[in-house]
Protein backbone atom coordinates (compact mmCIF):
# COMPACT_ATOMS: atom_id res chain seq x y z
CA UNK A 1 0.00 0.00 0.00
CA UNK A 2 2.76 2.23 0.78
CA UNK A 3 4.10 1.79 -2.72
CA UNK A 4 1.18 3.23 -3.85
CA UNK A 5 0.38 5.86 -1.67
CA UNK A 6 -3.41 4.74 -0.92
CA UNK A 7 -5.13 3.88 2.40
CA UNK A 8 -6.23 0.23 2.97
CA UNK A 9 -10.00 1.07 2.00
CA UNK A 10 -8.72 2.27 -1.22
CA UNK A 11 -6.23 -0.65 -1.87
CA UNK A 12 -9.38 -2.93 -1.18
CA UNK A 13 -11.21 -1.17 -3.62
CA UNK A 14 -8.28 -0.97 -6.09
CA UNK A 15 -8.27 -4.60 -6.13
CA UNK A 16 -12.37 -5.37 -6.57
CA UNK A 17 -11.31 -2.76 -9.38
CA UNK A 18 -8.87 -5.52 -10.83
CA UNK A 19 -11.96 -8.19 -11.28
CA UNK A 20 -14.16 -5.51 -13.06
CA UNK A 21 -10.84 -4.88 -15.99
CA UNK A 22 -10.16 -8.65 -16.27
CA UNK A 23 -13.71 -9.96 -16.51
CA UNK A 24 -15.51 -9.99 -13.23
CA UNK A 25 -14.22 -14.20 -12.84
CA UNK A 26 -11.25 -15.15 -11.57
CA UNK A 27 -9.50 -18.88 -12.87
CA UNK A 28 -10.46 -20.11 -9.73
CA UNK A 29 -13.98 -19.68 -10.87
CA UNK A 30 -15.54 -16.88 -8.51
CA UNK A 31 -17.31 -14.25 -9.57
CA UNK A 32 -17.18 -10.58 -8.96
CA UNK A 33 -21.10 -9.43 -8.57
CA UNK A 34 -22.02 -5.57 -8.70
CA UNK A 35 -25.76 -5.14 -7.59
CA UNK A 36 -27.28 -1.99 -6.96
CA UNK A 37 -23.92 -0.33 -6.42
CA UNK A 38 -23.10 -3.27 -3.89
CA UNK A 39 -20.00 -5.34 -4.47
CA UNK A 40 -20.05 -9.36 -3.66
CA UNK A 41 -18.12 -12.37 -4.79
CA UNK A 42 -19.34 -15.93 -5.13
CA UNK A 43 -16.72 -19.35 -4.29
CA UNK A 44 -17.22 -21.77 -5.66
CA UNK A 45 -18.56 -25.22 -3.44
CA UNK A 46 -14.65 -26.40 -3.65
CA UNK A 47 -13.43 -23.44 -2.70
CA UNK A 48 -15.19 -23.62 0.43
CA UNK A 49 -16.56 -20.75 2.10
CA UNK A 50 -15.85 -17.29 2.38
CA UNK A 51 -14.37 -15.34 4.99
CA UNK A 52 -16.32 -15.00 8.22
CA UNK A 53 -16.61 -11.19 8.31
CA UNK A 54 -19.58 -10.42 4.90
CA UNK A 55 -20.56 -14.25 4.14
CA UNK A 56 -23.96 -13.72 3.37
CA UNK A 57 -25.02 -16.94 4.58
CA UNK A 58 -25.76 -20.94 3.24
CA UNK A 59 -29.00 -20.11 1.04
CA UNK A 60 -29.35 -19.55 -2.46
CA UNK A 61 -28.60 -16.87 -4.11
CA UNK A 62 -30.02 -16.19 -7.61
CA UNK A 63 -28.52 -13.91 -9.93
CA UNK A 64 -28.76 -12.67 -13.94
CA UNK A 65 -25.67 -11.45 -15.85
CA UNK A 66 -26.36 -7.70 -17.53
CA UNK A 67 -24.71 -8.78 -20.35
CA UNK A 68 -26.10 -12.08 -21.09
CA UNK A 69 -28.36 -12.15 -23.42
CA UNK A 70 -29.92 -15.64 -22.68
CA UNK A 71 -31.36 -14.25 -19.19
CA UNK A 72 -29.25 -17.17 -17.78
CA UNK A 73 -30.17 -17.38 -13.92
CA UNK A 74 -26.86 -18.42 -11.82
CA UNK A 75 -27.31 -20.20 -8.77
CA UNK A 76 -24.61 -20.22 -5.80
CA UNK A 77 -24.99 -20.69 -1.99
CA UNK A 78 -22.05 -19.17 -1.18
CA UNK A 79 -21.91 -15.79 -1.93
CA UNK A 80 -19.52 -13.00 0.12
CA UNK A 81 -21.01 -9.13 0.96
CA UNK A 82 -17.74 -7.25 0.17
CA UNK A 83 -19.71 -3.87 0.47
CA UNK A 84 -20.50 -0.62 -0.68
CA UNK A 85 -18.80 0.56 -3.65
CA UNK A 86 -17.81 3.81 -2.80
CA UNK A 87 -18.57 6.99 -5.07
CA UNK A 88 -15.25 7.29 -6.39
CA UNK A 89 -15.30 4.03 -8.19
CA UNK A 90 -18.78 3.76 -9.55
CA UNK A 91 -17.85 4.84 -12.38
CA UNK A 92 -15.48 2.07 -13.10
CA UNK A 93 -17.49 -0.45 -11.06
CA UNK A 94 -21.07 -0.28 -12.73
CA UNK A 95 -23.56 -3.08 -11.93
CA UNK A 96 -23.26 -5.97 -13.76
CA UNK A 97 -25.64 -8.81 -12.68
CA UNK A 98 -29.32 -8.10 -10.79
CA UNK A 99 -30.86 -10.52 -8.09
CA UNK A 100 -33.33 -12.91 -9.62
CA UNK A 101 -36.37 -14.03 -7.45
CA UNK A 102 -36.92 -17.45 -6.37
CA UNK A 103 -38.77 -19.50 -8.08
Amino acid sequence: MAAYRVCSSCDFWLMCLGYAMFGDQDPDGRRALRIDGVHYLSWTEGQGFPPEIGYVGDEESRYVLLDDPTGTVHLTRRLWLMGTIPGAFRDQMPDNAVFAPST
